[in-house]
């Protein structure tokens, strides 16, 4: 597959994961499962930094989300990372939101950062394909024909 900006990823348990790349100080390799029904990019801090602490969060943006424990609201912060990158899609500084729940395990790429790519998932292959632009996401379409 061709394209500069193209990223693919196979289907694994019923599920697609993509690796990202994070920098927030420290450059971070982190597994993002794949979550068109997720409205936000959304994990425990424990993915980012184990030091982290809700002090150093003081002035962040505070938002309750359901749906992750049986329905109950869960506590996140807004947290800026200064680099995103989707395989080898990099889309620059990005805001994702956190938690110190413990209930919450998974890592989510959600709606909010989904949105700034094409993605198109390949039933035959059991792939999703990442695009950055029009010309990548061709080069994705011709290669389904």
């Amino acid at each position: 597959m061709g394209g500069q900006w193209v990223y693919s990823t196979k289907l694994k348990d019923e599920r697609f994961s993509v690796d990202c790349i994070v920098f927030f100080g420290k450059v971070r390799v982190i597994q993002f499962v794949v979550d068109t029904g997720a409205m936000f990019t959304c994990c425990n801090y424990k993915s980012f930094d184990k030091n982290l602490r809700v002090e150093d969060l003081k002035g962040c943006q505070v938002k309750i989300i359901g749906g992750f424990i049986e329905g109950d609201g869960v506590k996140f912060y807004k947290y800026r990372l200064q680099q995103f990158t989707i395989g080898n899609i990099d889309l620059h500084a990005q805001d994702i939101w956190i938690t110190f729940d413990k209930r919450v395990k998974e890592t989510i790429l959600g709606m909010d950062i989904l949105k700034q790519v094409t993605f198109v998932a390949n039933a035959f292959t059991q792939e999703i394909y990442f695009c950055k632009d029009k010309d990548d996401y061709s080069i994705v379409n011709s290669s389904f024909l």
